[in-house]
């Protein structure tokens, strides 16, 4: 009788205790960059994969090495930026400005002060600015002229004007408050909020793809210890047919079968083949971003093995890890902070649909001497001072303008409450989704476990009728099919249980974040 060949030793995971995931671990250890430059700025040589690698070191050089994270950090750090420099909006502003001027007027009445008459003027202002984040305004300005002439009019050939003036303005209505007056920048903050939040995403993914990408390959690797086990067995079957023929107790019809489920066995070991080079170069595209020829042909061996199915799994329930998930998901995060984004939006519109109505606040001085000393001490004592307070009003009449974009922003912070309504239910489905497809995957496992010892045993009990010769090759040939069926069952029942475990913690927003 022949024997069946050994279970694959790929399959034999189902049979294991689970090692602790990657993706439910507090947090693996990043392996040094494979890409990028050091710290001179010279590129780095590409770092060849490892031939053995396990779950934890994939997920480690995906947040390393992978383009897409890189991508969504430097978005994350530009928003950082952005958010800061809008705040350069209340920064003090100094202007500085510097003249000199030198003339000469030819005179043509006695009036002139002279026949020619020779003027130099110098000239130096200085302003500065603070807009007020309440929605105020400072200014503060102060400007010298010396002139020199020669005009006979004049009561000194050489004159210093200085000119000091403080001013406050205070919108009353329109602009008015620190929540109009900094909304842009607290629209700002949000966006960034929102980028850190879509940055936190990328990693999720990225770590959840990769361990779907793994268990893929995983169940390759199977997939083609299967084919090879089940080309073997049908290998096995031709040389015994063969046997019989000589004996004289065979046909060539039953070698002609057996030759025949061969071939079909070949074709689909190498399609098992093709199917491990493409999950491996899914999994390589992920965890690795250089052209290294010699890493891109290099095999992977998987070593992390694959969860064990429990046949009640311990869950939660589904209402507790939707609370969970309410506050984890990135999705629902970013719809929370595209409502505060949009009421901040409905608070600038809002003022600045109102009038406009300013109150300006002007105290100035100036002093004029024959000395700089004596005009500035006047200018800066206030001995000739002039206080002013006035009021600026201005409305477009129709005003369509700023109402219609209040009315548009009101409509807009609608629509997005309804939309993180819909994503809340969103994620109320996926959790259930992804609660009974751990329930299901579970069974599913221990289901396929039964099938295939119940194959096996119709097999080995089949191949003892036929060399009591109570059956054909045919019979004999169809039950191997059944028993390696069995086998690719099984391994897919498994892999995809492993999934479904990633799949949930994705539901919940907390891959690579731990448990609960």
């Amino acid at each position: 009788m022949v024997s069946l060949p050994a279970l694959p030793a790929a399959l034999a995971f189902a049979l294991i205790p689970v090692l602790p995931s990657a993706a439910s671990a507090p947090g693996p250890a990043d392996p040094p960059p494979l890409r990028g430059q050091d710290a001179d700025g010279s590129d780095r040589s590409p770092t060849p994969l490892p031939k053995e690698i396990s779950l934890e070191q994939c997920l480690g050089m995906a947040l390393a090495n992978n383009l897409g994270l890189e991508r969504a950090v430097v978005e994350s750090e530009t928003a950082r930026f952005d958010a800061l420099s809008s705040w350069g909006a209340f920064d003090w502003v100094l202007n500085v400005r510097g003249s000199y001027s030198d003339s000469e007027t030819e005179g043509s009445t006695f009036l002139s002060g002279g026949s020619v008459v020779e003027t130099e003027q110098t000239q130096f202002d200085v302003d500065i600015t603070k807009p007020m984040t309440w929605g105020g305004d400072f200014a503060f300005h102060f400007d010298t002229q010396i002139s020199e002439t020669n005009n006979q009019l004049f009561n000194s050939p050489e004159l210093v004007q200085d000119n000091l003036r403080l001013t406050y303005t205070q919108p009353l209505f329109r602009g008015r408050g620190t929540e109009a007056t900094t909304s842009s920048q607290k629209e700002a903050e949000i966006v960034e909020r929102q980028r850190r939040e879509d940055r936190r995403s990328a990693r999720q993914s990225l770590l959840h793809n990769t361990e779907v990408a793994y268990w893929e390959l995983v169940a390759a690797g199977q997939q083609l210890v299967v084919a090879q086990s089940a080309l073997t067995l049908g290998q096995s079957q031709v040389e015994r047919e063969l046997a019989r023929v000589r004996a004289g107790d065979g046909t060539e019809v039953d070698v002609l079968q057996a030759r025949t489920q061969v071939a079909t066995r070949q074709e689909a070991l190498l399609q098992a083949r093709n199917d491990v080079a493409q999950r491996e170069d899914d999994l390589k595209q992920l965890i690795y971003a250089d052209r290294d020829a010699d890493s891109w042909n290099l095999p992977l061996g998987p070593t992390t093995i694959l969860p064990r199915a429990a046949e009640a799994p311990i869950l939660p329930d589904w209402q507790d890890a939707y609370e969970l998930a309410l506050g984890r998901r990135s999705d629902l995060r970013n719809a929370k902070l595209t409502v505060d984004a949009n009421r901040v939006r409905l608070t600038r519109a809002r003022s600045d649909r109102l009038h406009g109505l300013d109150l300006q606040l002007t105290a100035s001085s100036n002093g004029v001497a024959e000395k700089s000393s004596g005009s500035f001490q006047d200018a800066t004592q206030f001995e000739f001072p002039t206080y002013t307070v006035a009021l600026t009003y201005n409305v477009p009449l129709q005003n369509r303008t700023a109402g219609n974009a209040e009315r548009s922003a009101n409509e807009r912070l609608k629509g997005s409450k309804i939309a993180l309504r819909e994503a809340e239910m969103t994620a109320l489905a996926d959790i259930r989704r992804a609660l009974r497809e751990v329930k299901f995957r579970s069974q599913a496992v221990l289901a396929a476990e039964q099938s295939l010892e119940l194959a096996r045993r119709q097999l080995e009990a089949e191949q003892k009728r036929f060399e009591a010769d109570l059956t054909t090759t045919f019979e004999v040939l169809q039950f191997q099919q059944t028993w390696i069926e069995a086998q690719s069952t099984l391994s897919r029942a498994t892999v995809e249980y492993a999934k479904s475990l990633i799949g949930l913690q994705l539901a919940e927003g907390v891959v690579g974040e731990g448990n609960r």
